[in-house]
């Protein structure tokens, strides 16, 4: 057969294997923290490097079962080269596919990709060098962690057309792309909680830098990125090698399908036009809404103490983030150590929550039961975001909340020891 007769047959292949799929989917208080050393501004301990996973293609409309490390597993070493990957055949996108993303309520170019593995990427916050971030904007969902000392972590879910979107970035020449040339990162270390946030979209991949052996045994489906400067704790990112070959119908996007979405604002709420978060008198964040981009903008200290805050900037493009949906979880923190905190955001129910859409904020629940998370009010109705993204701000049961001065107020779990 020649080449491009094979190409069209296999890409006739997946419209046909994904048709299939689609076709048969059914229609809080607690005292002042205190002020922590500074030093987590300049250092963490660096990610090592571990076993890389199966990162080869399958085309099966059936999730993969998931890769676990082997127990007592270790990253200790780091390999002298970066693994890639390369691309496979697609087919053309389809602008009108009528197809949406389950989360974010957005129609897709292509419907193809909504049969791919949703991609998770820790994504450094702390130390300050590692802002501005690559690639957040482009993600169809971030919950920001609380990583211990003051610090917190992204975790960045991209599903759909984001591959697209980050080729056209670069292809329309907005922006010459980070110092190291990846296009999702700084990529930092694995946390415990990722696994359950993972769990909640069936089948996902996640990509970390590393991860010390204790977090590393929790964590499953997971693969490495490595630094191009092992004295240069940001070098670590996703390049577009390592997100290609994952092409075909591994997942039903109707799974995924457990939020609700409406372009129309909720009745009820209140007016808010800001809000800020206080994780740390060094870790401050604010949320501004847009009238005119229907969207809220996020601003961050400089780790300063003072608490004046600036704009955070996608590193690809140097606009402003932009979410339609800012939506604060108050879920159980436990410490293990100073530096393992479990999270409890899987098989809970009618948890407190703050939706903010539209300038206006709503009290919301939020429940994980069957690993299906949804937003509800306190007789169970569904609560719809704004089509588009959403960042979720994962804060303790601890965690007060200033109405009159529109704080949200981290406070610290009590430590068992």
């Amino acid at each position: 057969m020649l080449l491009k007769e094979r190409a069209l047959f296999i890409s006739l292949s997946l419209v046909f294997m994904c048709g299939l799929l689609i076709a048969g989917c059914e229609t809080v208080g607690g005292g002042i923290q205190e002020p922590v050393s500074t030093q987590f501004l300049e250092e963490e301990v660096a990610p090592h490097a571990e076993e890389e996973a199966e990162k080869t293609a399958t085309f099966t409309i059936e999730p993969d079962e998931d890769m676990r490390e082997s127990e007592g597993e270790k990253d200790e070493t780091t390999p002298t080269t970066t693994p890639t990957i390369t691309p496979t055949v697609t087919s053309t996108p389809v602008p009108g596919s009528g197809a949406i993303n389950p989360l974010t309520g957005l129609e897709v170019i292509n419907p193809l990709t909504l049969c791919q593995r949703p991609l998770l990427v820790s994504i450094s916050n702390f130390p300050v060098s590692s802002r501005p971030q690559a690639g957040l904007s482009v993600a169809a969902q971030v919950w920001e962690t609380f990583i211990g000392e003051g610090m917190t972590r992204y975790v960045a879910v991209y599903y759909g057309d984001y591959v697209q979107y980050l080729e056209q970035i670069f292809q329309n020449r907005l922006a010459d792309g980070s110092e190291e040339g990846f296009v999702i990162g700084p990529v930092r270390s694995g946390r415990v909680v990722f696994e359950d946030i993972k769990t909640l979209f069936l089948g996902a991949r996640l990509i970390t830098a590393g991860a010390s052996g204790e977090v590393a045994r929790q964590l499953t489906n997971r693969s490495s990125v490595y630094g191009s400067d092992p004295d240069d704790i940001n070098s670590a990112g996703v390049v577009l090698s390592d997100i290609f070959g994952d092409e075909g119908c591994h997942i039903d996007p109707e799974k995924y399908a457990t939020l609700v979405f409406d372009p129309s604002p909720p009745p009820g709420g209140e007016e808010a036009g800001f809000l800020r978060i206080v994780y740390n008198y060094l870790n401050q964040v604010g949320w501004e809404y847009d009238p005119t981009r229907g969207a809220y903008l996020r601003s961050q200290d400089t780790a300063d103490g003072t608490g004046e805050l600036f704009p955070v900037v996608e590193g690809l493009t140097g606009e402003q983030l932009a979410f339609e949906n800012v939506v604060i979880l108050w879920a159980q923190h436990r410490y293990v150590n100073l530096t393992i905190i479990e999270v409890e955001l899987l098989y809970v129910r009618d948890r407190k929550g703050m939706l903010l859409r539209d300038g206006r904020l709503y009290d919301v629940k939020w429940s994980s039961q069957s690993g299906k998370f949804t937003i509800h009010d306190k007789d169970g109705n569904p609560i719809p975001l704004k089509p588009g993204a959403t960042f979720f701000e994962v804060v303790s049961w601890e965690t007060t909340w200033n109405a009159e001065e529109r704080i949200v107020r981290y406070h610290n779990p009590v430590m068992p020891w």
